[in-house]
C-alpha cells in the first residue's frame, strides 16, 4: 500500500511539473495522514486527481499518528494534518487549532469477542480491548459508547496492538485478548482465515456514535494570516471528498489498489465507508456540542469550563467552497 501511495504522490509531482496550466511556482505545505486505509480515500484521491496541484501546493506528505501530528501543528512543522479527531483533544486543553473538514461522521469500527464465554458488552467488565494504539479514534469511540450507557471510563482497559495489520490479526486469531476492536475489513480477513471462529460481534460503533473520527485541522495562526491558503486547501479537499463519494467505480478501484485486492473483492466494504462521509464535510451544531461536551467529560473537565463549539471548529471555509462549488455545478471527472 505504501509503495502505491507514493507511485499516486509522484505522479501527482509529475503532474504538476508538465501542466503548463500549473503556477510558475508552487506552494510547499506539509499535510499529514496517520496510515494508508479506506478512511482517507478523499486524502488520496485529492492528491491523484490533481486538485491540490490545481490550487499550486506542492505537497510534502508525512506519515504519522494522530498525536505526533497534533504536535507539529501546534509548533508550526505541519501546516495540515488529516488527524481532526485527534485535535479536537488538544484545542480542549488550549491548543490553537481548529477543525476544518470532517470526512467521517462516525467510526468504522465494531468490538468483537475473541473468547466464546464473552457475549455481550456486558461481559468485558474489567477485561482488556485490543485497540491499534492508546488515544485513537478507536479508543475514543469505545470511551464514547461508556459514556452514552453510563458505564464507568475504567469499566474495561486498552491494549495496543500496533498499526501492522499482521501482527493485530495474528493477536485477535491468537484469543490474546478477550476482545479487539476491528474494521469491518479486519472482520473478513479474520473470517476467512478461520480467526473468528470462536468469535461474536459485541457492539457496532457505527450505529452508537456520531462524531469526528477523521477529517482536517489546522492552526489559528494560518487561518489568521493566510486564509487564502487555507481556503484553497479546503476546496481541493472538499473536491477528492465529493469524488470519493460520488464516483463508486472508480473510487473502489482505487480502494482496491490501497488494499491490494481485486475491486470484486471490496466493493462492499466500499460501501459501508461511503455511509460513515459525512456529506458536506461538516457535521451539525448538536453534534460539535455533544462532542465537545463528550471530550470535556472524558478528561474530567468541569462542565463550565469546556469551550463553545466555535472554539474547536471552523467550517466557514467548508461552507463557502461548498456553495461556490455548488453555484459552479462543480462535479468530478471520472
Amino acid at each position: 500500500m505504501k509503495t502505491f501511495f507514493r507511485a499516486a504522490v509522484a505522479a501527482a509531482a509529475l503532474a504538476t511539473v508538465l501542466s503548463p496550466a500549473a503556477p510558475a511556482r508552487a506552494e510547499h505545505v506539509k499535510v499529514s495522514y496517520p496510515n494508508l486505509n479506506g478512511s482517507y480515500i478523499y486524502f488520496f484521491t485529492a492528491i491523484q486527481k490533481g486538485y491540490y496541484k490545481d490550487e499550486g501546493f506542492d505537497m510534502e506528505v508525512i506519515e504519522t499518528g494522530g498525536g505526533p501530528a497534533t504536535a507539529a501543528l501546534v509548533s508550526g512543522d505541519l501546516q495540515f494534518s488529516t488527524s481532526g479527531s485527534s485535535a479536537i483533544s488538544a484545542i480542549i486543553k488550549g491548543a490553537k487549532l481548529k477543525v476544518l473538514l470532517v470526512g467521517e461522521d462516525r467510526p468504522d469500527w465494531q468490538v468483537w469477542s475473541t473468547k466464546p464465554e464473552i457475549k455481550t458488552f456486558d461481559d468485558l467488565k474489567g477485561q482488556q480491548i485490543g485497540v491499534v494504539s492508546r488515544g485513537d479514534t478507536g479508543e475514543i469511540g469505545i470511551r464514547y459508547y461508556l459514556l452514552k450507557h453510563n458505564l464507568p471510563s475504567d469499566y474495561v482497559a486498552f491494549t495496543p496492538m500496533g498499526s501492522a495489520i499482521g501482527s493485530r490479526m495474528a493477536m485477535v486469531k491468537s484469543g490474546a485478548l478477550p476482545a479487539a476492536l476491528l474494521h469491518p475489513g479486519d472482520v473478513e480477513i479474520l473470517r476467512n482465515a478461520g480467526g473468528l471462529d470462536k468469535g461474536k460481534l459485541l457492539t457496532d460503533l457505527r450505529q452508537e456514535v456520531r462524531s469526528t473520527f477523521n477529517g482536517l485541522a489546522t492552526s489559528d495562526d494560518l487561518i489568521k494570516n493566510h486564509p487564502d491558503e487555507v481556503e484553497r486547501f479546503v476546496r481541493a479537499t472538499r473536491k477528492g471528498m465529493i469524488f470519493a463519494r460520488n464516483n463508486r467505480e472508480e473510487s473502489i478501484e482505487r480502494y482496491a489498489a490501497y488494499m491490494k485486492a481485486k475491486p470484486e473483492e471490496v466493493g462492499g466494504e466500499y460501501d459501508i465507508l461511503r455511509s460513515l462521509m459525512a456529506v458536506n464535510g461538516t457535521i451539525a451544531h448538536d453534534v460539535q456540542i455533544n462532542e465537545v461536551t463528550l471530550r470535556g467529560a472524558m478528561m474530567d473537565m468541569p462542565k463550565d469550563k469546556i469551550m463553545a463549539p466555535a472554539g474547536v471548529f471552523d467550517f466557514s471555509f467548508a461552507e463557502k467552497v461548498n456553495t461556490e462549488l455548488a453555484a459552479k455545478g462543480w462535479k468530478p471527472n471520472p
